[in-house]
Order: C-alpha cells, then sequence, then structure tokens
C-alpha cells in the first residue's frame, strides 16, 4: 500500500520541478558533501583541498620539472595553465557522473520512507562537480596572472559552457544512476571507463597529436569540446567555438529527455531493488 501511495505521488508531481524539489536539490547537494568527509578534522574544506593540491602537483612536475612547452609559449608555465584548463573541467565532470550513479543506491533509505521526485537525487549529486570546476578556475586565474596572460573578458563564456556541461552530465547521470541500481558492478567500473576515455581524449595531449581518425570522432565528442571550449575562453582569450557548443547544447538536450524518460520508466522499481 505504502508503495502504491509513493507511485501515485510521484506520477502527480514528476510533471513539474517546483521550488521545493530546488530546495531538495539544495540540501541533498550539501548533505552529500558532509557526509563525504564526515569524521576527517577538516570536513568538507576537503572537497577544496583536494583538487587544489592535485593542481598544484601538475603545475610542479609540468612546469618547474619536466618544463613542458606548447608550441608558441614563451614560458614552462604555459604548459601547466593549458593541461589545467583541460584537466580541471575533466576531474569536474568524473566527480559529478559518479557521484550521479551512485546516488540512487546511496539514497535508499530516503526512497524507502520519503514521497518525493526520485530524479532529484542523480541531478543534485551532479553539483558535486561544480566545487572541483570553481576551484580550477582559481587555481587557472592565479596562474594566468603569474604568467602575464590575465583572463579576459572572454571569461564571460565560462557560463554558458557550464551551463552545457551540467545539463550533459545530469543527463547522463539519469542513465547511470538507473543502471546502477540493477546492475552494482557499473557503479564499480566506471571510475576505470572515465579513466579509459581520459586518455582516449585530446585532454593532456592536443588533438593535432592524435590520428586523422580520432581527430575527427573527437570533433563529435562532447567531453572533449567542453573542455576544449574552456580553454579558448580562459587560456587562448578567444570566443569558444559556437557551432562545437550548439552542438553539444543540442546532445545534452536530447539526452537529458530521453534520460529522464528511462528514469522514470524504471523508478518504479527502484524500491524492490535497495
Amino acid at each position: 500500500m505504502k508503495y502504491i501511495r509513493k507511485r501515485i505521488h510521484n506520477n502527480i508531481f514528476m510533471a513539474e520541478f517546483t521550488s521545493k524539489d530546488a530546495q531538495f536539490v539544495v540540501n541533498f547537494f550539501k548533505m552529500s558533501i558532509r557526509d563525504r568527509y564526515l569524521g576527517s578534522i577538516l570536513g568538507s574544506l576537503w572537497a577544496i583541498l583536494n583538487p587544489a593540491l592535485m593542481f598544484g602537483v601538475y603545475t610542479f612536475v609540468f612546469g618547474y620539472v619536466f618544463k613542458s612547452r606548447i608550441p608558441g609559449s614563451e614560458t614552462t608555465l604555459s604548459y601547466a595553465i593549458w593541461l589545467i584548463s583541460g584537466y580541471g573541467p575533466w576531474l569536474s565532470i568524473t566527480e559529478s557522473l559518479i557521484a550521479s550513479c551512485m546516488s540512487v543506491v546511496a539514497g535508499a533509505s530516503l526512497i524507502k520512507n520519503i514521497a518525493f521526485k526520485v530524479e532529484v537525487l542523480p541531478i543534485a549529486s551532479a553539483l558535486n562537480g561544480i566545487i572541483p570546476l570553481l576551484v580550477s578556475f582559481c587555481f587557472l586565474g592565479v596562474l594566468l596572472i603569474v604568467d602575464r596572460n590575465p583572463p579576459t573578458w572572454h571569461i564571460l563564456f565560462l557560463f554558458p559552457i557550464a551551463a552545457i556541461q551540467f545539463l550533459f552530465v545530469i543527463s547522463l547521470g539519469l542513465f547511470f544512476s538507473s543502471i546502477n541500481v540493477f546492475i552494482r558492478d557499473f557503479g564499480i567500473v566506471l571510475p576505470n571507463l572515465l579513466t579509459m576515455l581520459l586518455f582516449s581524449t585530446p585532454v593532456f595531449y592536443p588533438i593535432i597529436s592524435t590520428p586523422q581518425i580520432v581527430q575527427i570522432l573527437s570533433l563529435g565528442n562532447p567531453f572533449y569540446l567542453i573542455c576544449e571550449a574552456y580553454r579558448q575562453a580562459l587560456v587562448f582569450h578567444q570566443i569558444p567555438n559556437i557551432g562545437s557548443l550548439f552542438y553539444t547544447g543540442m546532445v545534452s538536450i536530447v539526452l537529458f529527455f530521453l534520460g529522464l524518460h528511462f528514469f522514470r520508466r524504471i523508478s518504479g522499481y527502484f524500491e524492490a531493488m535497495l
């Protein structure tokens, strides 16, 4: 009977996203960050320190140890800037997808005891990627100033790029979180799949160094296009490729509605599987 009441409640209210749902998204986001570092001395501060320390290591290794350079650059710091400008968004995407994938299973007690729109769980969890993304922007801002290449007005494009990014990861998160309820191995293997995707996507290396077939495929790869858009706005002070952003945005919108439909179709079976 409780299951039937919950199904009726969801069917009535899933049609629209209310302010109450938005508040639940914010609250669940805060809770997920707090619980992740529960018991540690620094607590949620680790959400900022972890990516900052990682970016610091990359800067030291590639800027001062290997002294790598990108074509046309005058300083060794430029490669570290170029690298982090792509890897920062990638780290954000990874955080979002892994958190979204695990969100429904992690929220089993909420699903069983509270009537709410279950799709807010992967949506709220996808926001976990906001923190490493903001940390990467702040870190890059400092490096760009030190490198005498300060940000320009092109950083205004970061807002639409970020909007497209989170729409994209939320769309995938709806699929991933649904699959993980029925196939728990998916959540375990996902970090490995993302690592494989990272090294097959021109993030750590320039696209011109890859075979022609990889370059062609990359032009249709939303992961690459998002990272490259950030690089164009942040590092090269250029207007990002509007065609690529439009394509990625359309792909994200289509995936979102497909993912939402898929999620809602099978969400009625979640409680039995959790």
